[in-house]
């Protein structure tokens, strides 16, 4: 059974808190039942009405004890019904259901303004990284060191300057040999 820690004299809490405000105001109506007179309808009353001033009970269950002594002395010839106060309530229902009928406002509010801060810190990470790219293509392309750019150019550039080196070695060869009658 579910939220059996929170289930107080047949009252299930919301919270442990809750629950446990109501174990709390359970000792204090037991105290108070050992202690007051219950054949005495003027102690009664005195005790009920201090108890509804000094706001003793806040749960269902103390709010149940209440009832049970307001009866008692509605019941009683001896008290009218007019010294016998009403039980307060500290809760107010409509602005719970009200609550809970409507959704809140303010969390999306929040998520907007985090998406657009994000939004934001993703836009200026992308422009970042968009220069850093641009920034090494440059570099790449006046680098004297062969990479995927720009390999064609240099592996062709450096064949030609071979070539032209052994066509010179050739002509020199040539001379050589015609300087020395060899050939």
């Amino acid at each position: 059974m579910a939220g059996i820690g929170r289930s107080v004299e047949g009252y299930l809490f919301l919270t442990e808190e809750d629950a446990d405000i109501a174990k709390e105001e359970i000792g204090r109506i037991n105290y108070i039942s050992s202690k007051m007179k219950e054949d005495n309808p003027q102690a009664v009353l005195a005790v009920y009405n201090r108890m509804i001033q000094n706001n003793t009970f806040v749960t269902p269950v103390g709010h149940e004890y209440l009832r049970t002594l307001r009866d008692y002395l509605y019941r009683s010839s001896q008290i009218p019904d007019e010294l016998v106060g009403d039980i307060p309530l500290i809760v107010s229902y409509s602005d719970a259901i009200k609550k809970s009928r409507e959704p809140e406002k303010k969390a999306p509010e929040k998520k907007r303004k985090t998406y657009r801060t994000e939004y934001r810190r993703a836009l200026g990470v992308i422009a970042v990284l968009t220069v850093m790219i641009g920034v090494m293509f440059v570099m790449a392309l006046r680098s004297d060191v062969p990479n995927i750019i720009n390999y064609r150019t240099a592996i062709t550039n450096e064949y030609a300057s071979w070539e032209q080196e052994l066509s010179e070695r050739e002509a020199k060869v040539r001379e050589r040999e015609k300087e020395l009658d060899i050939y």
